[in-house]
């Protein structure tokens, strides 16, 4: 197998995006970027330099459709989507759209399944009705969400404190009670009780919690505007000046130098050259 170095895959993540948006549009779904990859998009009109994934958004009724979307689109296509209700063994809470025709190796980290060079995509969803309703059910969807963490990531890893391992150690021995089924579905049921449609609060929130996530539905989802990203088209919240200042603060100011490393361990090989 050939390594595939970090601006080839760049190269095919942005290829991947354009495919995943263009199946979104044609299905009446609509795409945001999020994350590094929005702020890539309005400071650097592509992948902030130091990075190398993208993330992307789904409003959980369109994340809930293009699940099913995939479903049948998995047996044929180079590209399909790990999702637990796809594949039992995938123990990530949200989705990941991979290339079926490369191979990535993480250090530290696990997904239960073979993974590919990959566009995370995360659901939003409702929070309720204020903004005490919104964290008291961010609370209540925390210990699901820390339990399943305790799955994704290798025990006890070099250059973590002991405390912080062990932590995880007792963590992954109550999950592994539950087993990924259980925990996923209690997660999944838990995150539902405040409905997309019905909450005037929502955020992103399945796989990590915080004031910042909150959102009020009308300002960012109301609509969408189109930015750049690396020559290619995408969505953003409409107000996503505010996105981003919540998110990041003043988020045109560079960060120290120190702080501008990749955000991941991993190796990606290409499966169809040697």
């Amino acid at each position: 197998m050939r390594e595939i170095q970090v601006e080839e895959m760049k190269a095919r993540l942005v290829e991947m995006v354009k495919e995943l948006n263009r199946i979104c549009e044609e299905n009446g779904l609509t795409l945001y970027m999020s994350g590094g990859t929005l702020l890539g998009a309005v400071r650097h009109k592509g992948f902030i330099p130091w990075d190398d994934d993208i993330d992307m958004y789904l409003i959980r009724p369109d994340y809930d459709k293009f699940i099913e979307i995939m479903r049948e689109r998995n047996k044929t296509d180079r590209y399909k989507l790990c999702e637990h209700k796809l594949q039992n063994e995938y123990i990530y809470p949200f989705a990941k759209y991979i290339d079926t025709r490369t191979l990535l190796v993480e250090k530290g980290g696990y997904a239960g399944v073979q993974m590919g060079a990959f566009i995370d995509i995360f659901p939003v969803d409702g929070l309720g009705n204020s903004v005490k309703e919104a964290k008291k059910q961010m609370r209540k969807t925390n210990k699901y969400t820390v339990l399943n963490l305790a799955r994704l990531v290798t025990p006890w890893r070099k250059n973590v404190s002991f405390v912080k391992n062990f932590a995880i150690a007792c963590l992954r021995v109550i999950s592994d009670m539950f087993g990924s089924d259980k925990l996923l579905a209690k997660l999944d049921k838990q995150i539902r009780k405040k409905p997309y449609e019905t909450s005037k609060y929502v955020g992103e929130y399945i796989d990590e919690i915080g004031e910042k996530r909150i959102m009020l539905k009308e300002e960012m989802y109301s609509g969408y505007v189109v930015l750049e990203f690396e020559g290619v088209k995408l969505k953003a919240p409409v107000n996503y000046d505010k996105w981003l200042t919540q998110f990041y603060g003043d988020y045109m100011q560079l960060p120290p130098e120190e702080k501008r490393v990749k955000t991941h361990d991993y190796k990606l090989y290409d499966l169809e050259e040697e």
